[in-house]
C-alpha cells in the first residue's frame, strides 16, 4: 500500500505463504457507532478491495500506529458498555472486536509467533490510519486466551482486562452460549481444545468454568504493570476513572455526564434504538445451579484469586 493513499476499514484478514491479505472498504470511522464492528460493516454499504502485503514487509508500521489502549475481557462483563462509552469521548476511534484480529489469531495458527506479532503490528498500522486520530481496540472475549501474542506486537501499549463475576458469566454463557463455544467451526474448535487442555470436561458447566479460569490464567502472563483489572460491579464510573486515564484519555465534566448517561440504556442496542438497562445481577445468581457453582469454585475462581493477587501485589509495589 502507499502511504499516502486513503486508507478503508479493515474488514477481513488473511494469512498466506506470499504474506498478508486485507480486505478494506469505505467505511468512515465516525460511522462505527454500533456495540460492534462487524454491525456496522452490515448495516453500512461500502466498496471493499483487496491489498496485498509481501511476507518481508509484514511487521512495518509507524511508530505512533498502536492504539492508545486495548480491552480484554472474560465474556459477558460489561466490555461493550466500555467500549460504546469510549465512543463518546471527542477524538477517539474505538474498534469493537475486529473480524481481521479475530482471523489472524484463530487456531490452528497458519504461521509461527514471531509473524502473528508481525501481522497484528501491520494490521494496527492500517487501523491507525483509517482512524487519523488515538484509537483503542475492544477484542473478543476468546482473543484473551492469546492476549500474550497481542501485547508483544504493541509492547507500549496500555490494556485493562474486564471482569465480572464468573457465576454470573457462566449462566449467561449457558443460556446463550458465544459463537466459540459452540465449536462449529475450526477455529471455535480450536478455541475450545485450549480451554479444555485434554481435561476432557464432563459438562457444559465445567467447559465454562474452565473458560473463565483460561482466561484469567492467560492475563497472568501479561506484564501487570501495563494493565489495570476492572470489575463489572464498577461499571459505569470505571470508564472515567480507571479505564480512561490508564489510557492516558481525558474525560472532562460533559463527557463524562454523556458516559452516565448512555449507560442507562443497553450498550448492545441496535443503533438507533434505546433500550433501558436494568441489572440482571440478582436474576443470574437465583438462575445458577450447584452444578455450576461447584464448577465456578474448582476451576474458575482460582484463577481469578492469582490474578486479583498478582495485580494487588503489583500495585503495593
Amino acid at each position: 500500500m502507499q502511504q499516502d493513499e486513503e486508507v478503508g476499514l479493515p474488514v477481513r484478514a488473511g494469512l498466506a505463504p506470499t504474506g498478508l491479505y486485507l480486505a478494506l472498504r469505505r467505511i468512515r470511522s465516525d460511522e462505527l457507532q454500533d456495540a460492534f464492528m462487524q454491525e456496522t460493516i452490515v448495516r453500512v454499504p461500502a466498496q471493499e478491495r483487496v491489498v496485498h502485503i509481501a511476507r518481508d514487509s509484514v511487521g512495518w508500521a509507524p511508530r505512533d500506529a498502536a492504539p492508545v489502549g486495548i480491552v480484554f475481557h472474560v465474556a459477558r462483563c460489561g466490555s461493550t458498555l466500555i467500549s460504546q462509552s469510549l465512543k463518546r469521548l471527542d477524538g477517539l476511534v474505538v474498534y469493537a472486536e475486529p473480524q481481521p484480529i479475530n482471523e489472524l489469531l484463530a487456531p490452528p495458527h497458519k504461521w509461527p509467533r514471531a509473524d502473528l506479532v508481525a501481522a497484528l503490528r501491520t494490521l494496527g498500522g492500517v487501523f491507525a490510519r483509517h482512524a487519523r486520530r488515538p484509537y483503542v481496540l475492544k477484542l473478543s472475549s476468546w482473543n484473551t486466551l492469546y492476549c500474550d501474542i497481542v501485547a508483544e506486537a504493541f509492547p507500549d501499549t496500555p490494556w485493562v482486562l474486564s471482569l465480572r463475576d464468573p457465576v454470573e458469566v457462566g449462566v449467561s454463557m449457558l443460556a446463550s452460549p458465544p459463537g466459540w463455544f459452540q465449536g462449529t467451526t475450526e477455529a471455535a474448535r480450536g478455541v475450545m481444545a485450549q480451554v479444555d487442555s485434554g481435561h476432557a470436561s464432563k459438562s457444559r458447566e465445567e467447559l465454562v468454568a474452565r473458560a473463565y479460569g483460561a482466561f484469567c490464567a492467560a492475563a497472568v502472563r501479561l506484564d501487570a504493570r501495563r494493565g489495570q483489572l476492572v470489575r463489572y460491579e464498577s461499571l459505569p464510573a470505571a470508564v472515567w476513572e480507571i479505564v480512561a486515564p490508564h489510557f492516558s484519555l481525558a474525560v472532562d465534566t460533559a463527557q463524562r455526564e454523556r458516559i452516565a448517561e448512555s449507560a442507562r440504556r443497553h450498550a448492545k442496542a441496535p443503533v438507533g434504538t434505546a433500550t433501558e438497562f436494568k441489572s440482571d445481577v440478582a436474576a443470574k445468581q437465583d438462575a445458577a445451579s450447584v452444578e455450576l457453582r461447584q464448577a465456578i469454585d474448582a476451576l474458575a475462581s482460582p484463577q481469578l484469586e492469582r490474578l486479583a493477587r498478582l495485580h494487588a501485589d503489583t500495585m503495593q509495589r
